[in-house]
C-alpha cells in the first residue's frame, strides 16, 4: 500500500537532495489543490442516498464536483440548470417529456432538476413539505454520485485513493513543483508534462469507463429568441 512516507522517500530519491525534505508537505498540499480542480479519477467517485426533504442541501464536506444525481424510484438523471435559470420557488417549469411522474407520492411535485448554489444543492422545483410536518410522509430520494477530495497527505502512514491507484500523479505534480521552486529550468517542464499526461490518462481512462462501450451521442442545443 502506498504511503505519505514512501512518497517522501521516491521524491527526495529522484530530487537526490535530502534537504528538500522539510518543503515535501508544501508541495503536497499544491498537488492536491490541483487534484481537487483537474482530477476525476473512478477512485475519487463517492455515492450516497439523499432524501429531498429541504429546496437546499449542502453539500458534502469532501465534494469536488458533481458526478450525477438519479432519482432512486425511476433512476432517470436530475438536470443540471445554472444560476440563471429563473425563479423555482413554486412548480414552474415542466421536466423532460420521457420522465415518469410517481402520482402524489410526494405531492405531486417531483424534483426534476438541480443547480449548485454556493455550497448547497439547490433542487428544482422546491421540493413539496408538508406543512404542518406529517410523520407518514415520505419524501423523495436522489442517488448523488461525486467526485471527492483526496484526504490531505499529513502523516506518514497516511495514504489515499488517488495515491493508491494513481501514484504518479501525486509523484510527478510534486516533482514538478520541486524542481520549479529549485529553478531546475531542463527538468521542470518535464515533470509537469508527466503530471500533466498523468492526470489526462485518468481523466480519458473515467470518461471510456462511464461509456461503458456505449456509444456516444452528442445533442446539440440551441437559443431562440
Amino acid at each position: 500500500m502506498a504511503s505519505f512516507q514512501q512518497l517522501t522517500d521516491d521524491v527526495l530519491w529522484y530530487l537526490d537532495r535530502r534537504d528538500a525534505a522539510a518543503r515535501i508537505p508544501s508541495w503536497v498540499t499544491l498537488v492536491e489543490t490541483e487534484i481537487q480542480q483537474t482530477l476525476r479519477a473512478r477512485c475519487m467517485e463517492v455515492s450516497a442516498t439523499q432524501p429531498v426533504d429541504s429546496a437546499f442541501i449542502t453539500l458534502p464536506p469532501d465534494f469536488c464536483t458533481m458526478a450525477s444525481i438519479r432519482d432512486a424510484a425511476t433512476g432517470q438523471n436530475l438536470v443540471l440548470k445554472d444560476e440563471w435559470s429563473g425563479s423555482w420557488t413554486d412548480a414552474s417549469g415542466s421536466p423532460p417529456v420521457d420522465y415518469p411522474y410517481p402520482g402524489t407520492y410526494y405531492g405531486n411535485r417531483l424534483v426534476w432538476a438541480y443547480r449548485l448554489v454556493a455550497d448547497c444543492i439547490e433542487f428544482l422545483p422546491h421540493p413539496w413539505l408538508p406543512d404542518p410536518p406529517d410523520p407518514y410522509w415520505v419524501p423523495q430520494t436522489v442517488l448523488m454520485n461525486w467526485y471527492a477530495k483526496p484526504k490531505p497527505l499529513l502523516l506518514p502512514s497516511d495514504t489515499n485513493p488517488v495515491l493508491e491507484q494513481l501514484y504518479s500523479v501525486y509523484l510527478y505534480g510534486i516533482l514538478a513543483h520541486a524542481t520549479l521552486a529549485e529553478q531546475d529550468e531542463p527538468m521542470a517542464p518535464q515533470w509537469d508534462a508527466k503530471y500533466q499526461q498523468a492526470v489526462t490518462r485518468a481523466n480519458l481512462n473515467t470518461q471510456q469507463s462511464t461509456m461503458s462501450g456505449a456509444p456516444y451521442t452528442e445533442e446539440m442545443s440551441g437559443v431562440f429568441g
